[in-house]
């Protein structure tokens, strides 16, 4: 009787050890086959979505990613921010424009960029649920509550994909504050920490993470700081650091696979993931698609047609007056680039206006031409100034100041875009003098400049970035405002009637 029971108690105690078996390896079924999944990608758009012969276009992106589709091949179609702003075309309508281009190309999902809050978070949350596809960012947060969708997982090919978005802490000074009232940013490698082992644990084949972050050195957090957090991220999509392909690989030490696709819209990203029938990922194939190496990328009819009906209905809105001019203002490129004119120095006033700056600096090769006397209309604005550049403040000495100027009047006599016109300070030069030593005098506010005074000096990140050679202003830390053409329309709208006297040095 004992040794029945014996049996059975061993019976019994089998199913047991047979059933907690069967609990510790419940999961998804294996797949029936390897699967690859193309992941196209896009960052820093700046809103160049319109095809041209440089710039490939929502149109082409979306016949290209059909034309995947049309093989037969699982696609998603991402985008890492900057995305909304930046264009004339986008600005009119405050990023609409774009969200329904980038509707009609079958995005999937996109983070945020630092210039995507520029129109201010209430118009970023409005153009988010304008797109329909999820806005991704795990560590936004306004009073303290999270702002956009954190993650998502989807279902492609069978595979379990979870994408989620991580946005720059340097959106607070790399955008306009005006529009981040209450609006913070969480550690993004925190933040990824915390949601790969608490949110995504056990619910991804293939994870995902949409990063505007770059991989420039001056930044705190960057890309390769979550990947180094994050081993378990198969694939970050950047953005924010304007890279290629091969700087980024060549700039990442982990094994995680990081990419871009450089900026402006002249880039397309391709990325091949094979995930296993046992759903591990078997390999990554990263690729950049352009003109150059793909010329006859197709045009999808569709969004084509949906760009044009948007330039079509913009007429009116590019023919609104911003305001009067009394007089013609100066913008011949012989004349900005040699000497100040009072176009150049309106639209630095506009400038000091917009930032608070004690000094503002308008190149003259930013200026692409003049206006005359009447109405002024958003497309006389833009054409002046079409380049979209932002508004940078930085802290500049004295002495600093001097050689920013220095460097303005370095080429004269000969035309150069790198002439300075200002607004809150003047200088006088001697072009006899050799170069380096031509500024003989300084005024900031109505006063002699003290080369050891602390002044914010505001210019276009053109400058900022090296631009005109003005190399003595890179790598600085600064504070973003937006661009030059809305903070000049802003200064003529304020004034109404832009006459001789009100074009005067801002003192």
């Amino acid at each position: 009787m004992r040794k029945v029971a014996g049996i059975v108690a061993i019976l019994i105690l089998g199913l047991a050890l047979a059933g907690c078996s069967t609990l510790t390896t419940s999961g998804p079924a294996p797949l029936q086959t390897d699967v690859t999944i193309t992941v196209l990608h896009t960052n820093d758009m700046h809103a160049s979505g319109l095809e041209s012969k440089t710039v490939i276009g929502y149109s082409r992106i979306a016949g290209y990613s059909n034309a995947l589709k049309a093989e037969g091949r699982n696609v998603l179609l991402l985008d890492a921010g900057d995305t909304f702003h930046g264009q004339p075309w986008a600005n009119l309508e405050k990023g609409a424009p774009v969200a329904k281009l980038m509707n009609a190309a079958g995005y999937d999902a996109m983070t945020t960029g630092n210039h995507d809050y520029n129109y201010g978070t209430d118009r970023l949350i409005e153009l988010s649920k304008i797109v329909n596809f999820p806005v991704l960012a795990a560590n936004v947060k306004r009073d303290g509550a999270l702002i956009f969708t954190p993650y998502v997982i989807k279902d492609v090919g069978g595979v379990r994909v979870a994408i989620f978005g991580l946005a720059t802490p340097e959106t607070l000074y790399k955008a306009d504050p005006a529009g981040l009232k209450g609006v913070s940013f969480d550690d993004p490698v925190a933040t990824a920490r915390n949601l790969i082992d608490k949110d995504l644990k056990g619910k991804y084949d293939l994870l995902i993470c949409l990063a505007h972050l770059g991989i420039d050195g001056s930044s705190a957090v960057t890309s390769v700081s979550v990947a180094k957090a994050c081993p378990e991220i198969n694939l970050i999509i950047d953005g924010h650091s304007h890279s290629s392909l091969q700087q980024e690989i060549t700039n990442n030490p982990t094994k995680v696979l990081i990419v871009q696709a450089d900026a402006m819209g002249v880039t397309l990203g391709r990325v091949d993931v094979l995930v296993g029938a046992d759903r591990k990922v078997l390999s990554e194939i990263p690729q950049s698609i352009n003109l150059t190496n793909s010329p006859n990328m197709p045009s999808d009819p569709q969004v084509k047609a949906a760009a044009d009906a948007i330039a079509k209905a913009q007429e009116p809105l590019f023919n609104a007056v911003v305001g009067q001019a009394a007089i013609d203002l100066v913008g011949k490129r012989q004349i900005v680039r040699t000497q100040e004119t009072n176009l150049g120095r309106l639209i630095a006033n506009g400038m000091l206006t917009t930032t608070g700056a004690d000094v503002a600096l308008m190149n003259g090769g930013g200026i692409r031409d003049g206006i005359p006397a009447g109405p002024i209309t958003k497309k006389q604005v833009y054409t002046v100034l079409p380049f979209g550049n932002y508004l940078w403040t930085t802290s500049l000495t004295g002495a600093e100041l001097k050689t920013v100027l220095e460097n303005g009047v370095s080429k004269l006599p000969s035309e150069d875009g790198r002439y300075p016109h200002l607004a809150g300070a003047s200088f006088t030069f001697d072009v006899s003098q050799p170069v380096g030593s031509r500024v003989t005098s300084i005024t900031v506010g109505g006063k002699p400049y003290d080369p050891a005074a602390t002044y914010t000096f505001c210019t276009l990140n053109f400058e900022m970035n090296g631009g005109d050679e003005y190399t003595m202003l890179k790598n600085r830390k600064y504070k973003e405002y937006g661009l030059d053409a809305d903070s000049f329309m802003a200064y003529v709208q304020m004034l109404g009637t832009v006459t001789e006297d009100n074009i005067v040095y801002r003192k």
